[in-house]
C-alpha cells in the first residue's frame, strides 16, 4: 500500500499532498482548518479497520495477553493525550497502530508502531514520527517500534516471546505509575534491537 488507512484519509482531505517530487507532506494551507460533517461528501463503512499484515500482529499478540490486558488497534492521540491548548486537530490528529492497556484502571501502558518503508523515507513521515515520539515522552507512555521488514522475517513464536519479556519488563513501571512512583521504564531499544537481530538472522 502507498498509503495506510490514516494517510489515505488524509489524502482524500488534501492534509497531505504530492510535492513536485512526488513525495508525501503536509499541505500547509489545509493544517489548520477545522473538519466538521460536509453533506457534499459521501460517507461508508470501513470494511477493515486494519490490513491483513497488521491483523496478522493483532492476532499474535492477542494471544500473549492475559486477562490484565487488552490490545486496541488504532488509537487516536486524543483519546489518551490532555492538552492545555484548545486546537484538537493539531498535533494530536494521529493515530497509534496499537495500544496495550492494564484492565485496571484502563490506563495505557504501551503503544506499538508497525513501520513500513515511507516512515523512513517520506519527509512527512519522519515528522510525524518525530513528534509522535515527543508526545509519547511527555506522557511517559513507552513506544515499540517494529519495522515491517524485520517482522515479515520473523515467525509469530518469537514475536511472541518478545511482546511477553516487553509486558513483564513494563509492568512495575505501571504500577509505580498508578500510585506515583517515577517511572524509568521508557526504554524499549534493547526490544527493537532483539527483533532486528532475529530479523536480520532469518533474511
Amino acid at each position: 500500500y502507498e498509503l495506510c488507512a490514516e494517510c489515505y484519509n488524509l489524502a482524500k482531505d488534501e492534509f497531505i499532498i504530492k510535492n513536485d517530487k512526488g513525495v508525501w507532506v503536509k499541505n500547509v494551507k489545509k493544517g489548520n482548518e477545522y473538519k466538521f460533517y460536509d453533506e457534499t461528501k459521501h460517507y461508508s463503512l470501513k470494511q477493515n479497520l486494519l490490513n491483513e499484515f497488521e491483523m496478522d500482529f493483532f492476532n499474535t499478540v492477542r494471544k500473549v495477553i492475559n486477562h490484565k490486558y487488552v490490545i486496541i488497534p488504532q488509537v487516536n492521540l486524543q483519546t489518551i493525550v490532555e492538552t492545555d491548548t484548545n486546537t484538537r486537530n493539531d498535533e494530536l490528529f494521529r493515530n497509534i497502530d496499537f495500544i496495550v492497556y492494564h484492565t485496571e484502571k484502563y490506563i495505557p501502558f504501551l503503544a506499538i508502531e508497525l513501520n513500513g518503508q515511507q516512515h523512513y523515507t517520506n519527509e512527512y513521515w519522519k515528522e510525524r514520527d518525530k513528534s509522535v515520539k515527543a508526545i509519547l515522552k511527555d506522557i511517559e507512555l513507552p513506544l515499540l517500534t517494529i519495522d515491517i521488514k524485520d517482522l515479515r522475517k520473523i515467525e509469530p513464536k518469537e514475536i511472541e516471546k518478545i511482546i511477553n519479556k516487553v509486558i513483564k519488563y513494563l509492568n512495575p513501571g505501571f504500577l509505580s505509575k498508578v500510585f506515583g512512583k517515577k517511572n524509568d521504564k521508557m526504554d524499549l531499544t534493547w526490544a527493537e534491537r532483539e527483533i532486528k537481530k532475529l530479523g536480520t538472522q532469518n533474511a
